[in-house]
């Protein structure tokens, strides 16, 4: 097994806690491939009938918006999935909605790449309770991401830019003595991208939080002086929407995904 095998395989046990059977399975049918900084890896409208997992690098993840603009709705970093993968068996008559987003690597990354197909078929025998934390650790990235989307589309943009430097202070933060440092860097264009909106629009609204002693800029990095005020920006409740949503989304109510689907996308498989 190469390194990056092993790294797909320790990626589907410990961060996805998937069986360390079926992750050896699959590990051997996954073809990585290597992006250089810049390119896609899938565009809106393409098929869902593939698994991609970023094993090493940064992607980002943008939503088209109907002025145009391009929305960055996820910043995604090694060991996490990347888009919307359908493990249905589908009608062949069946209109296919293909990704939402436009998937690109900002560094040199690799990407493991997996037909959802014979996922499937190794997942089918799984018993109940695992095969439910399998498909969920796939579904509740997805579920994520729909509901961040639609949560930023509903907000005007001063709340919007504050929600998503909370989310980056969440993720990319580094607590010191003054606040949280962001550890990665941004530019207008950056939050702009963010946030869905012009330029010019960010640099103001950066400018009253900075005046506000909330989120200042030192030597060519971000700082979240103050969390707490940060949060009265934001519509109530809106923080962390996700787990009751995701819960919602995902039919958590003692369901298990409907198992003849996945066999049925298994003897799909076999017979192609």
């Amino acid at each position: 097994m190469d390194t990056w095998q092993h790294a797909l395989r320790t990626t589907l046990v410990d961060r996805m806690l998937w069986p360390a059977e079926t992750a050896a399975a699959i590990t051997q049918i996954a073809h990585i491939v290597e992006y250089e900084k810049g390119a896609s890896v899938f565009h809106p409208g393409e098929p869902t009938d593939l698994l991609y997992l970023l094993l090493s690098g940064e992607a980002r993840l943008y939503y088209g918006t109907a002025s145009g603009e391009r929305l960055l709705v996820h910043i995604v970093r090694g060991g996490q999935i990347l888009g919307f993968t359908d493990f249905r068996v589908k009608d062949p008559h069946e209109h296919d909605s293909g990704q939402v987003f436009l998937a690109e690597v900002q560094s040199r990354s690799r990407v493991a790449i997996i037909a959802a197909a014979r996922v499937a078929a190794h997942l089918c025998d799984l018993p109940g309770p695992e095969l439910v934390r399998v498909v969920e650790s796939v579904e509740s990235r997805w579920a994520h991401l729909c509901v961040r989307l639609l949560t930023l589309l509903t907000m005007d943009v001063r709340s919007r830019l504050a929600y998503v430097i909370h989310e980056i202070a969440r993720m990319f933060g580094i607590t010191d003595a003054r606040g949280k440092l962001i550890s990665i860097r941004l530019s207008h264009e950056d939050f702009g991208e963010l946030v869905g909106a012009s330029r010019p629009m960010i640099s103001k609204h950066l400018k009253e939080l900075a005046k506000a002693g909330i989120f200042v800029k030192e030597e060519g990095r971000y700082l979240l002086l103050r969390e707490d005020l940060l949060k009265k920006m934001l519509t109530p409740g809106i923080v962390s929407p996700m787990p009751a949503v995701v819960g919602e989304l995902l039919g958590k109510q003692g369901r298990e995904p409907r198992r003849e689907v996945l066999r049925g996308t298994a003897v799909s498989n076999a017979r192609h």
